[in-house]
């Protein structure tokens, strides 16, 4: 009798589990697409178009991605240090830094097309979910994005994104702690944010 009771609460989880995977993946899957079809767009892609990108970009990222629950994990622990004006408007710039910066990657990648990667395991937290996809770019190349999905009361959100092996909310935490470093204000490094980050991305490209 106990067997077949906890054989049947076992399955009454997987489908739920499966049906959580399937939602976030096709939130995600939604996502790719319509960024697909913006950044094929040749207008879109032309240098002096990086602002009308950036809008696009946020049409289609904007209730997909917490910028709030990101921009507080960034902060790390000097979140406590800041107002809750600090911590309103560090989300608003590191949202802005993350749009500008993709639109511009974006522009320069020429893409061929996706899949995704089924799980290779059952999340243990049904609304907690890893989306894996790959992008193919035309010549040849493979990007790995790991996509880690939340569900909220609005549906599936983005917390945090591995690029080919690289956490980005964790390369993102480690640059606010060095600025905090060299300018011990959470409000000094608010203003120096999105040049500091310009800096990185074109020491790295």
């Amino acid at each position: 009798m106990l067997k077949s009771f906890v054989a049947l609460l076992a399955l009454s989880f997987m489908p739920i589990t499966q049906a959580s995977w399937e939602e976030a993946s096709q939130t995600m899957e939604k996502v790719t697409e319509e960024m697909l079809v913006l950044v094929t767009d040749e207008d879109m892609r032309k240098p002096e178009s990086v602002e009308s990108l950036m809008q696009g970009v946020d049409g289609v990222l904007g209730d997909i991605v917490d910028y709030d629950y990101i921009g507080k994990s960034v902060m790390g622990k000097y979140v406590r240090r800041a107002s809750d004006e600090e911590v309103s408007r560090f989300s608003h710039v590191f949202k802005d830094t993350i749009l500008r910066t993709f639109a511009k990657a974006v522009s320069g990648f020429d893409f061929k097309g996706y899949e995704t990667v089924p799980p290779a395991a059952e999340s243990p937290e049904p609304d907690k979910q890893i989306v894996s996809v790959n992008l193919m770019s035309a010549n040849g190349q493979t990007y790995a994005l790991v996509y880690y999905m939340v569900k909220e009361d609005k549906g599936w959100k983005l917390v945090n994104v591995l690029v080919d092996g690289i956490n980005l909310r964790v390369t993102f935490r480690n640059q606010f702690a060095n600025l905090m470093e060299q300018y011990s204000t959470v409000g000094k490094v608010i203003e120096h944010w999105e040049e500091a980050m310009s800096s990185v991305a074109e020491a790295s490209s």
